[in-house]
């Protein structure tokens, strides 16, 4: 599916109960409280609000069914869940809080198959793949457990194979550029446009102002903008993004 305007995203992480932020995927410190902070997002004219449970795939993930239940009783726009989704119940008590899409990631990498029994079950524009790309050498590989661990598939490789797959959308984060706020890794950028998805495409990490967001859309074709410490921290405000885009003539919603 792609978007005829470009959404802007917030990216909310989770860890029991608190929304946390860290660099480069490490170094994780508590910065406010994720169902607070979501309903600002949404008052501030966000698209859609992704949530990522960065111990689910460790610990139990009852605090995060209560925080998306809470958080969807007051945000009116799609949200977006992932965090340790192995399986169809898991997917089910997620619905079941709120969430309109799961997001999958080391799942997907250890059992592609898992990506067919999700579309068939729920429907392909229900599925957002999350790519955790990290750079070692010369090469991009997919990260899986919130970057513990390297699945040692090259990301180039896994765009290949999600090509034939029914999927809404692919998320591509940059563990590298991640909380630093100084510009988005275009290199990685580069290699998901030529993987020419047939899905939407979102990108995330690194943009510390609204003129790397500009930079990046005036170049390359995404869909969505997913923005963690650069909205966490008051580097950007989603309005101003989205008046600031409209004038430099890149298309998004206004909720006016």
């Amino acid at each position: 599916m792609k978007y005829e305007k470009i959404r802007i995203i917030p990216k909310l992480e989770i860890k029991n109960q608190y929304l946390i932020k860290g660099i480069r995927y490490e170094g994780l410190r508590k910065v406010g409280d994720p169902i607070e902070v979501a309903k600002r997002y949404f008052e501030e004219g966000a698209d859609q609000i992704n949530i990522n449970d960065i111990v689910a795939s460790l610990y139990s993930r009852d605090n995060l069914y209560e925080v998306i239940n809470k958080i969807t009783d007051q945000v009116f726009i799609p949200v977006c869940v992932g965090g340790g989704v192995k399986s169809i119940e898991h997917i089910r008590e997620l619905l079941k809080s709120g969430a309109d899409r799961v997001i999958i990631n080391s799942e997907a990498l250890r059992n592609p198959k898992f990506i067919l029994e999700v579309s068939k079950t729920f429907g392909a524009q229900f599925l957002s793949i999350s790519i955790e790309a990290k750079k070692i050498g010369t090469e991009y590989y997919c990260m899986m457990d919130h970057g513990r661990e390297n699945s040692n598939k090259k990301v180039v490789d896994w765009l290949k194979e999600l090509k034939n797959y029914q999927i809404g959308e692919v998320i591509i984060n940059s563990i590298d550029n991640d909380g630093m706020e100084k510009g988005f890794d275009w290199e990685l950028a580069k290699i998901a446009d030529e993987a020419e998805l047939k899905c939407s495409k979102v990108i995330s990490g690194g943009a510390g102002n609204n003129i790397h967001i500009y930079q990046l859309l005036n170049s390359i074709n995404f869909d969505g903008i997913s923005l963690g410490a650069s909205l966490h921290f008051n580097k950007i405000k989603i309005n101003e993004l989205k008046s600031y885009l409209l004038k430099q003539k890149i298309n998004v919603n206004t909720y006016d």
